[in-house]
């Protein structure tokens, strides 16, 4: 019987499934080396797209990186790397970017977002405090050709009731004023949302504590000690907790964090750059995604969150300002109203990948009683309640499948095991 779990991991994705846990009546400890507003979790654009659901790996992907690769300003960049890890990450990446694994990809992903919604919608209903939209989202586009392949993704998401509709740049423009002339097509997708990203991170923290959660903040996991098959403890900031099971949901971190546990998991970084701005330069009812420029843009209820560009290679947090300056530049295309000399203090989030553009989720091959919830690339807010509910069955089931668990099948950490390591994960 599993009585209790810790948590590493305060971002969305670990307070999600401590909120989940702590409902099924589990004695719950988070632990995170910092603090939940610091992440990716909080550094985002905050949006709820199940139409957004086609991995990263795309036919045609490399290609592009390899265009763009001389240009600061591009919306993806690889910078060049001697770590093997970085090295190994990539040639997977370049494997999984085909037609086939592409589709795979988008119908897990899709299945998997078929409660999202109504999960969020649940969380309000329970009380969770946090800012919340649900006034749809928009594809903005210069040309036909950048939207069609969106459009394609997007009938996949259709057998889930999130449909997209084409308008023309004056229909957009009758939704949203502030969109420039060079707009010429979209997608109108009112079953979208967004959320305050750190409002829902305080939250959820607010709703844990009242369910009974512990938080222990600054405290990086600095070892794990298992017995066997069986993880007993692990140190936290120099405290020792024992649990009956453990969720590794720590984002970036969950790949070394995986290896002290005995397992290799490809997860990586995808920095991400972001501004907001508050001086009412541009107003906003949707959100809006620039389709050429891959920029999203949040209205919120006191700014405007402008994030985007996907650079892999980079470590660390710091912040590129070429970057940053192109997000401004490409967005003033598309909104002339924000000033395309602006220079707004940014922030960047490293986001944790997967070569093949799908989370991991589920037991971790070799240990019995170690999940893991992460690699979420850019969809960890929309798919945080439901990563929560596939964790909570598959503590409550063991080895037994229920239709949440087999829908997480595509998902599984084995799908990265060695030829040795899967056939003892599946003795």
């Amino acid at each position: 019987m599993t009585d209790s779990a810790v948590i590493v991991g305060a971002g969305v994705i670990g307070l999600a499934t401590a909120y989940r846990l702590a409902r099924d009546g589990l004695d719950v400890t988070v632990v995170d080396a910092a603090r939940s507003e610091a992440g990716a979790s909080a550094h985002n654009a905050g949006w709820v797209v199940p139409i957004m659901s086609a991995p990263v790996p795309a036919p045609g992907m490399i290609g592009t990186a390899l265009k763009w690769m001389g240009r600061r300003e591009s919306p993806l960049s690889v910078r060049l790397s001697p770590r093997p890890e970085h090295v190994r990450f990539m040639t997977g990446m370049l494997r999984y970017s085909n037609a086939k694994d592409f589709q795979h990809g988008l119908e897990a992903l899709t299945t998997l977002n078929q409660r999202t919604v109504e999960l969020f919608d649940a969380y309000e209903k329970d009380g969770v405090p946090f800012e919340y939209h649900r006034t749809g989202q928009l594809m903005v586009f210069h040309t036909r050709k950048a939207m069609q392949g969106y459009q394609a993704a997007a009938e996949e998401v259709g057998r889930i009731g999130h449909t997209a509709v084409q308008l023309s740049g004056d229909e957009l423009r009758d939704l949203e004023p502030a969109l420039g002339a060079h707009v010429q097509m979209g997608l109108q997708c009112p079953q979208e949302r967004h959320v305050d990203p750190v409002s829902l991170l305080q939250g959820l923290t607010e709703r844990c504590t009242e369910l009974g959660v512990r938080f222990l903040f600054d405290s990086p996991v600095t070892a794990i000690r298992h017995r066997g098959p069986v993880v007993t403890s692990v140190v936290a900031g120099g405290r020792e907790l024992a649990a009956d099971v453990f969720v590794l949901a720590a984002g970036v971190s969950t790949g070394v964090l995986a290896r002290q546990a005995g397992f290799r998991l490809p997860i990586q970084p995808g920095k991400g750059y972001g501004f907001d701005d508050a001086t009412g330069a541009v107003t906003l009812r949707h959100s809006v995604y620039l389709g050429e420029a891959k920029v999203a843009v949040t209205p919120l209820a006191d700014r405007v969150r402008f994030a985007g560009t996907m650079e892999f290679g980079s470590t660390g947090t710091g912040v590129d300002r070429h970057r940053l300056r192109g997000i401004v530049r490409s967005a003033h295309e598309y909104l002339p109203a924000l000033p395309a000399n602006a220079q707004p203090p940014g922030w960047a989030g490293l986001r944790p990948m997967t070569p093949d553009g799908l989370p991991v989720i589920g037991p971790l091959p070799g240990k019995d009683n170690v999940l893991v919830a992460s690699g979420h690339c850019m969809l960890g807010v929309t798919l945080a309640p439901v990563t929560a509910e596939v964790i909570s069955a598959q503590i409550k089931g063991g080895r037994q499948e229920s239709p949440v668990t087999r829908m997480a099948r595509p998902f599984d950490p084995r799908r990265f095991a060695s030829g040795r390591t899967r056939t003892a994960a599946h003795s």
